[in-house]
């Protein structure tokens, strides 16, 4: 009777753990693990494992970075400028100003649109000039400015010279002879004094009188040809009245550097 009893005990254990195992084994299954791909060693620019690549740097180059004009006149542009190329590297430049720091001896034009973007790879032009208030040596910096690659600087430099000047003076500029008998010559000749009174020589191109048969001349000036600074020469005047009555002419003296002067010349003939 005892040995039944455990038998059937045996059998009710055995059925709990078949209803319990069939239980289990309508749960769902956890989900796989995901797989993961190594990343290709080729060269590339593409995402790896989610990551994106740094931005690229925004850089700029400025060319030349200093530049030295040659002795210019005090007050005179100089018949040279100073172009520099601003030339744009990795992303997009932007640009904010850009400046002389001493704008009235070194005033600034440029194609850069500022403010306003450089774009990777495009160039934009900065032209400068120099104008000396002063003599000896000047300079400036031109300063290229930007909110994303820094700012760069240009040196430029300069001499301020005093100015060559080519001058001429002519005394007298008027000049009255006294009656002479028609046909017959004057005693004496005006003589007129032509000067070079500035700092460079004077190129003198020619003479003349815009009446010679009755007021001729002649002269001690190089013509075609310079007169030095502070050195003078001379043109003589004489009076042949060919007919009776006031008479009179102009002296013409004609330079390539100095402008062109005149005298007044007069007289009656009788």
């Amino acid at each position: 009777m005892l040995h039944c009893r455990s038998h059937w005990l045996s059998v009710a254990v055995m059925l709990e753990w078949i209803a319990l195992t069939a239980a289990c084994s309508n749960l769902p299954l956890p989900p796989a693990a995901p797989s993961v791909t190594a990343p290709s060693s080729s060269s590339g620019s593409g995402v790896v494992l989610g990551v994106a690549p740094p931005p690229a740097a925004s850089q700029f180059t400025v060319n030349p970075a200093v530049f030295s004009f040659p002795g210019t006149a005090i007050g005179s542009t100089s018949s040279i400028h100073a172009v520099a190329t601003l030339t744009s590297t990795g992303d997009a430049v932007q640009l904010t100003a850009v400046t002389s720091s001493n704008p009235s001896e070194f005033p600034l034009t440029t194609t850069c649109s500022v403010p306003g973007a450089l774009v990777p790879g495009a160039t934009c032009l900065v032209s400068i000039q120099f104008t000396p208030s002063s003599a000896g040596a000047r300079s400036a910096q031109v300063i290229i400015s930007t909110t994303n690659a820094g700012r760069v600087s240009l040196a430029v430099s300069g001499a301020g010279v005093q100015a060559t000047l080519s001058q001429i003076t002519i005394s007298p500029e008027r000049f009255s002879f006294p009656d002479i008998v028609v046909g017959s010559a004057s005693f004496t000749a005006a003589v007129i004094t032509i000067t070079a009174t500035g700092t460079a020589a004077i190129e003198l191109t020619a003479i003349s009188s815009s009446n010679p048969s009755e007021f001729p001349i002649t002269t001690t000036c190089n013509v075609p040809g310079s007169l030095a600074p502070g050195a003078s020469c001379t043109v003589s005047v004489q009076f042949r009245p060919s007919v009776a009555g006031n008479r009179s002419a102009q002296m013409t003296i004609a330079t390539s550097n100095a402008g062109t002067g005149t005298v007044s010349v007069s007289g009656a003939g009788l």
